[in-house]
């Protein structure tokens, strides 16, 4: 897994934030975080819950993770939050 330099995090998250980063990095079980990626297109991001990073059959070594949600709904707001400022700087 690959922290984004513009890592962004729900409002839910952001509470959170170090706490869910600790748990990413040493691959434990992180109930309720779903980390945002970048999708093939024509998408643009895919939310996944956390817990699918941790099967041992995937290979997400080099996934970035662009964002991170507590929760689904936090999940699908950062989605928003970054479409925004996507929008802001294609404007």
């Amino acid at each position: 897994m690959i922290f984004s330099k513009n890592l962004f995090f729900g409002r839910h998250a952001e509470e959170r934030k170090s706490y869910i980063l600790d748990n990413l990095r040493k691959r434990h079980f992180q109930p309720g975080a779903y980390v945002i990626v970048a999708a093939k297109a024509p998408n643009l991001y895919e939310i996944y819950n956390q817990a699918m990073f941790l099967n041992p059959k995937m290979d997400t070594e080099d996934v970035e993770i662009l964002g991170i949600g507590y929760g689904y709904k936090d999940a699908v707001e950062c989605v928003t939050k970054m479409l925004m400022q996507r929008k802001d700087v294609i404007s």
